[in-house]
């Protein structure tokens, strides 16, 4: 498999930090992603699978993508291929997202600035699209925190974007 973690700048310090009234985003550090793709997927993890607006507990859990498509935080280490035994397509991917936590009474209410959230309308999937970007977003550890994972190589302009949004929450 190609290596391209060299496209993109290395990961955010865990020092930095985003706060405005009711809201504190931190980069996030996460161990493994891996994406897990076959058309029984979603009955095949033996992870916590996460959808909308669920919150999800802990470190290891799956999130819901596509009814076809998984991806697994901080799961079992799994060669990449193609695995015939389950029939599934294993793609570690840990190097080609990028995480950030929000939280706080106001993280909603940021959120909501760059797209439009509806936490009474469930949907299977936890991808989204965040100002502008292709992410995957769900609450974690508490109602009010959300945790976002976005390709590396947008990072630096979703955190510019929360940002500028943070600017204007009073």
């Amino acid at each position: 498999m190609r290596d391209d973690s060299q496209r993109w700048a290395p990961p955010r310090d865990p020092a930095d930090e985003i706060t405005a009234p009711g809201v504190t985003i931190k980069p996030r550090a996460l161990d493994r992603l891996t994406l897990l793709s076959g058309p029984r997927v979603l009955r095949q993890t033996e992870l916590p699978l996460i959808a909308w607006p669920d919150v999800g507990f802990g470190d290891t859990y799956a999130l819901s993508l596509r009814r076809d498509r998984v991806l697994e935080v901080n799961g079992p280490a799994r060669a990449d291929g193609y695995d015939a035994d389950t029939g599934l397509a294993v793609s570690t991917v840990t190097d080609a997202y990028a995480q950030v936590d929000l939280f706080g009474p106001n993280a909603l209410c940021l959120l909501n600035r760059g797209t439009d959230l509806d936490l009474a309308t469930p949907s299977r999937s936890a991808a989204r699209l965040l100002f502008g970007f292709g992410v995957v977003l769900y609450r974690h550890s508490a109602p009010e925190t959300f945790r976002i994972h976005v390709a590396s190589s947008h990072d630096d302009a979703l955190w510019q974007a929360l940002k500028d949004a943070s600017r204007h929450l009073t």
